[in-house]
């Protein structure tokens, strides 16, 4: 009894870490394509739902002229988004990952304070919500 008792509590640990794992590793990856101007890359880590708004929100990006965006690219790419926790909320596959943009200090080896601090909702893997 007590090794099925071990086996269940031991699955149950691994499947939490994974979904939190998960839920960071979604939060990083659209996190590292939205500053990389990558849209199209950012939508497909959001749920159905949320496609749209981003979509929507992304529009007039879209709409810039190459020059303007090769600019923008340029002055996004020094930025970095580092996750500062992931707060699973109650049971569910629902969490929210907080997280800072931060801008590389004078030494190249260091970061300066974040600029933004923010948060994402991810649900299911996906995310559902920016700025929780």
């Amino acid at each position: 009894m007590r090794k099925l008792l071990l086996v269940v509590v031991t699955a149950l640990a691994v499947g939490c870490t994974n979904k939190t794992n998960q839920a960071q590793e979604c939060a990083q990856q659209f996190l590292d394509a939205f500053l990389a101007n990558e849209y199209d890359a950012a939508a497909k880590l959001c749920s159905d739902d949320f496609q749209v708004d981003f979509a929507k929100a992304t529009e007039d990006y879209r709409n810039l002229s190459e020059d303007i965006k090769a600019l923008l690219v340029e002055q996004c790419n020094s930025y970095k988004a580092v996750i500062t926790s992931v707060e699973r909320i109650n049971s569910s596959d629902t969490f929210v990952v907080n997280y800072n943009i931060v801008k590389p200090a004078a030494d190249s080896s260091a970061f300066e304070k974040g600029i933004i601090s923010s948060s994402l909702k991810i649900v299911e893997g996906k995310v559902q919500q920016l700025n929780k």
